[in-house]
């Protein structure tokens, strides 16, 4: 009996025949972006015919901006399904990536990702002590600065790297603060020269693994650019309706720029210091 066609087995060529780069650079972190596409293939479904009472249009639909060209990001009414399938072909070949992947030759990029959450964390915590100072204005600025990061080593060594500066002088204070182990601030440096001595992902991967790296940035690439494509027809079709294309954007995005908003406003609306008079 011959074995079932998987979604990967669906996209596995025309990904492999993509002139994307072999290299995987997303703006929102690998499970959130999985996450999102389920969401960008509902809100297709739901928006792609217009909304028509007595023969007149009371909400337009998305296929007002379908493509007539014929390409594999051409907006059409079966994009929403090859969202949701090229997201199962990418989780497949996901884990087709890690079974592959030698334990001892594994990237440190998701540990670098929990050491940086830990020490943003407890530098939030630490600082939150109703007085705006210096130490407040100097993580407002890193949090804009990395606000917009890609999910790339390079993006990250570089955070890590920041994090651990502004938290070296108060390793003290923040050793056992919430259970933090303060020697992440040491690990925080490691991982960053590990991730910059990994020129690529895939430096160091067998064979094997190297080649089962590239078919899944390949299918997430594909996933990313139909996504990409559904939010700016949304865009376009939508201008007079903020709610609606609201909801097909990225709710983490959302975060991170409300996140770098409140600490900016937090920053300015601080009362300035009083000044002794001469």
């Amino acid at each position: 009996m011959p074995k079932a066609r998987t979604d990967l087995d669906l996209w596995m060529n025309e990904a492999l025949a993509s002139p994307d780069t072999n290299e995987l650079s997303l703006s929102v972190p690998l499970h959130v972006l999985f996450g999102e596409a389920v969401d960008v293939a509902r809100f297709h479904k739901s928006y792609w015919k217009p909304e028509v009472k007595d023969g007149k249009v009371v909400r337009r639909g998305l296929e007002m901006a379908a493509s007539k060209k014929k390409n594999g990001n051409a907006l059409t009414a079966k994009t929403g399904e090859e969202i949701l399938s090229l997201q199962r072909a990418g989780v497949e070949a996901g884990t087709l990536y890690l079974l592959a992947v030698d334990p001892k030759k594994a990237s440190p990029f998701e540990r670098g990702q929990v050491v940086l959450d830990e020490i943003t964390a407890t530098l939030e915590w630490l600082f939150d002590d109703g007085v705006e100072d210096a130490n407040d204005a100097r993580l407002t600025k890193l949090g804009q600065a990395h606000a917009g990061d890609p999910a790339t080593a390079d993006a990250l060594a570089l955070a890590l790297d920041d994090y651990a500066a502004l938290a070296a002088p108060h390793r003290e204070a923040m050793d056992g603060l919430g259970g933090f182990d303060v020697a992440m601030l040491d690990e925080a440096k490691e991982l960053a020269a590990a991730l910059r001595a990994r020129p690529t992902e895939s430096a160091g991967l067998g064979e094997k693994a190297r080649e089962a790296l590239i078919l899944r940035n390949k299918v997430i690439g594909l996933l990313n650019a139909r996504m990409a494509t559904v939010r700016a027809a949304a865009r376009f079709v939508f201008r007079d309706r903020p709610d609606i294309v609201r909801e097909v954007t990225s709710a983490y995005g959302r975060r991170r720029r409300a996140e770098s908003a409140r600490r900016a406003k937090k920053k300015a609306d601080a009362p300035l210091p009083l000044v002794s008079p001469i």
